[in-house]
């Protein structure tokens, strides 16, 4: 694999996960309180944005990203 490209798509993902946890952090006092379910839904959606984008390029381009990803192997190390 191209080292620049791999650099690439490693800095995206700890920018992402930068941003992530920040929404992440912002979101945890708010499940305390009555916005409860405007914060779930707002995951929810988050994430299933992310799965329907994935469904979408998997068809596309034949390549399934996340089909060498093993739960397992993130759950229980």
């Amino acid at each position: 694999m191209d080292q620049a490209a791999f650099l690439n798509i490693k800095g995206k993902m700890t920018q992402a996960m930068a941003l992530i946890k920040e929404a992440l952090d912002l979101s945890i006092p708010l499940l305390k309180n009555k916005q409860r379910k405007k914060i779930v839904a707002l995951w929810e959606s988050f994430i299933k944005e992310f799965i329907t984008y994935h469904k979408y390029r998997s068809k596309a381009t034949g390549v399934n990203l996340l089909s060498g990803i093993s739960l397992r192997r993130i759950l229980f190390r």
